[in-house]
């Protein structure tokens, strides 16, 4: 009888701790780590030869959006292909937990309309077979899980079950009963296992109807409440994502729920761009003065750039421009006649003119037309939209407009750099200690951009190719820290006792299948969606059970619904 149910021998260990890599033999039983030494004599039932590889521990996603998604693919992929173990879900204040019946379909348009997930897909692919958050995590649980899944609890939802749709979306003030009533729903989430709580101040995030978040109106009173409660607890943390900073690029708001909640809070994003290129270096010293006043706040910072493939016919992150969120709601049909008015297309032109809130206006050579549909309009492939504007005398916005309409809004457009471009300032960003690269938005953008690919590219670009952090440094980034922020206290380094989440990789052949990413059509209903597979990722484990080998999925299904009050103390 074998000693062990797997060994993985030969391969270099790196642990996240920050320990220096070493050579040696891992041994696995009961879905934990049971020896890691240099030579195991002991048998294991299966065993995998890893000589020429890395041994780590699985990534840990520290912001994803697969709420919805993981009820058809339990993998969550892209993130499941490329090294993700644990992902933490229900982030940027809204989730599909509590729901009542009658509010499902709003809820999916939501998801919809602010994380450009297909609505017909969530139709056709989300169970539905709950109503309460508890209800919720025994439903991913029952039905089977390839990851390890933690999740938030999404203020946003909780103020609609209390206050009614219209007016958790509206009234900036809570009577106290409804705030007992919040409480209790949080009370209720924590007690089942949740992580925390999120929210989301960003304006680029709007509903269908183009009105607001619950979270974007609620009075920061709100939060603070659950941010005391958190901290009795004592447990798991806050994500927040920004809606703007001060002039010294700190959100006050963050730092009220440190205070009040003890815990680690998490803001997204952290990252240069060229709209305000002295912004992060603010934000830096941000954190850096609040950690010497004994706070621990964290920022999310991306670690590849962000071209998003874009086509006015869906495309949403344009909702921090009043004029433009106004243009593109609805239905094509309905983006079309509104983008034929020159009332409209004159309030598009003022939002560029006054608006600091987006990059392409200040160099329209970013906004890059990737594929047009007529014939007629093949000789703008690849040209900007500063380039056809100045070829046509047109003010760019016109530009961009007018060969959309003439292609019914199927024209294929690219920002480039919308996120990155900095050498230095991402290297900066990505080594500080108070950073982590745990933040993909998986399962949300589907047919924009495909972050969460970041393990992948993080280990092949930034270590090996750029030299910018060693692989102890980066592991330590995408494993440990992240684990210890989300409070997944059993896993997240490869130690003695603590969970199997394990990927062995060759570092030299790792990378991507192909250049760029391809669409598949492998959501529900056929809706497609941009993908990109590693190469070089051997093998995937979850709890001790490989779930991809060589990219091919075993149909092992070993997650687990991770629950913060195991992980407590």
């Amino acid at each position: 009888m074998s000693e062990f149910d797997l060994v993985i021998r030969n391969g270099t260990i790196v642990d996240a701790t920050g320990i220096p890599a070493y050579r040696g033999d891992l041994a696995i039983k009961d879905g934990k780590i049971a020896r890691i030494s240099g030579r195991i004599k002991g048998n294991g039932a299966k065993e995998l030869d890893a000589t020429g590889c890395i041994v780590a521990p699985g990534a840990v996603e520290q912001h994803a959006h697969y709420d919805g998604q993981i009820n058809w693919d339990p993998y969550c992929t892209l993130s499941g292909w490329h090294g993700m173990t644990s992902v933490t879900i229900g982030h940027c204040g809204y989730g599909v937990a509590p729901v009542r019946p009658e509010d499902r379909e709003a809820n999916m348009q939501l998801h919809s309309r602010i994380e450009a997930i297909p609505l017909h897909s969530m139709q056709k692919g989300i169970r539905w077979d709950w109503v309460t958050f508890p209800e919720y995590l025994d439903s991913l649980q029952n039905h089977g899980i390839g990851v390890n899944v933690g999740s938030m609890f999404a203020y946003s939802p909780a103020r609609v079950w209390v206050m009614g749709s219209k007016e958790a979306g509206e009234r900036n003030w809570i009577t106290k009963e409804e705030q007992e009533q919040i409480l209790a729903l949080f009370r209720e989430a924590l007690d089942a296992g949740a992580f925390g709580f999120s929210l989301n101040k960003n304006m680029a995030d709007r509903p269908a109807g183009g009105g607001y978040l619950p979270t974007h109106v609620a009075a920061d009173e709100e939060f603070v409440a659950l941010a005391k409660m958190l901290g009795d607890y004592g447990l798991g943390g806050i994500t927040m994502t920004l809606g703007g900073t001060d002039e010294d690029g700190k959100e006050p708001l963050v730092e009220k729920l440190a205070r009040a909640s003890g815990r680690p809070v998490q803001f997204a994003a952290l990252n240069y761009t060229d709209a305000d290129p002295e912004l992060y270096k603010k934000q830096l010293a941000w954190v850096e003065g609040a950690k010497r006043e004994g706070l621990s706040i964290y920022g999310q910072s991306l670690c590849m750039p962000i071209d998003p493939r874009l086509k006015l016919s869906e495309f949403n992150l344009f909702d921090d421009m009043p004029n433009w969120m106004i243009a593109l709601l609805g239905t094509k049909e309905e983006r079309i006649e509104r983008l034929r008015r020159k009332e409209i297309r004159d309030g598009m032109k003022k939002d560029i003119a006054e608006w600091d809130a987006t990059d392409f206006h200040k160099d329209w050579t970013k906004f890059k037309v990737l594929e047009t549909v007529h014939e007629r309009n093949y000789k703008y492939d690849g040209m900007s939209i500063a380039e056809i504007a100045q070829q046509e005398g047109k003010d760019p916005v016109d530009a961009l407009v007018d060969l959309a309409l003439d292609e019914d809004l199927e024209t294929e457009f690219s920002l480039i750099g919308l996120v990155g471009g900095n050498k230095q300032a991402e290297i900066e960003t990505l080594t500080h200690p108070l950073t982590h690269p745990s933040f993909s938005d998986g399962g949300a953008h589907v047919r924009f951009f495909t972050t969460s690919t970041w393990p992948t590219y993080l280990l092949s670009h930034w270590v090996r190719d750029e030299g910018a952090m060693t692989l102890e440094q980066a592991h330590y980034k995408m494993s440990a820290l992240p684990a210890w922020l989300a409070g997944f206290s059993d896993r997240g380094t490869l130690r003695n006792g603590m969970a199997a989440d394990i990927i062995v990789y060759n570092l030299d052949e790792l990378g991507f299948e192909t250049k760029e990413p391809v669409y598949a059509t492998d959501f529900p209903g056929g809706e497609k969606r941009l993908i990109q597979k590693p190469t070089g990722m051997r093998y995937i484990m979850v709890n001790g059970t490989v779930t991809f080998e060589n990219n091919v999925c075993t149909g092992a299904l070993p997650g687990k619904v991770l629950r913060s009050y195991d992980m407590a103390g």
